[in-house]
């Protein structure tokens, strides 16, 4: 898997320090599914942090950007899109909005990786999922949503689905980082 290459920092970016992952707080409608989310770019985990502290309710003005190594990768079932391709806008519209059936082929892996959908690609996946560039699923409705896309210019994510991988992460610091405009 080349984005998790061993020794590689990964990001999380949240309104409280996380020693402790629970997948049962994760939200099922992510890209990826429901999973702890982490990214190699620390630039993207730091332009996350308005949301992470909205998350956390009123009266905070800072979140944290969590570093985690992987101990051990052997053995964890893993999944890399290396861009954005027909299964990858399949995956996270059917996770988003559980409209695929598709979901249950990725729900074998312990992680998924591979482009982040963030602000920038959000209303091209409304778009095709409200079938604006056609029938969703559809050959011409794939090609112009994938056009629109850009993956030259998206960061990565991580999505930690299952325990096996969640007990090789370890917390090996955090930073505070200000809310900003």
């Amino acid at each position: 898997m080349s984005i998790l290459s061993s020794g590689t920092t990964l990001y999380h970016t949240s309104y409280m320090i996380i020693d402790r992952i629970d997948l049962s707080k994760s939200k099922s409608l992510n890209d990826f599914g429901r999973g702890f989310y982490l990214t190699t770019a620390k630039e993207q985990a730091v332009r996350f942090v308005n949301a992470a502290i909205r998350k956390g309710g009123g009266g905070v003005s800072y979140g944290y950007i969590l570093a985690y190594k992987i101990s051990n990768d052997s053995g964890l079932k893993a999944f890399e899109f290396e861009t954005t391709n027909t299964d990858w806008l399949h995956c996270i519209c059917g996770y988003r909005r559980e409209i695929f059936d598709i979901c249950k082929r990725w729900d074998i892996y312990d992680l998924i990786a591979g482009k982040v959908a963030n602000d920038d690609t959000n209303a091209t996946i409304t778009f095709y999922l409200n079938g604006a560039y056609g029938e969703v699923g559809s050959e011409e409705a794939v090609a112009a949503a994938l056009k629109q896309l850009r993956p030259e210019v998206l960061e990565n994510q991580i999505c930690m689905k299952k325990q096996s991988a969640i007990d090789r992460l370890e917390l090996i610091g955090y930073e505070t980082v200000e809310k900003h405009e």
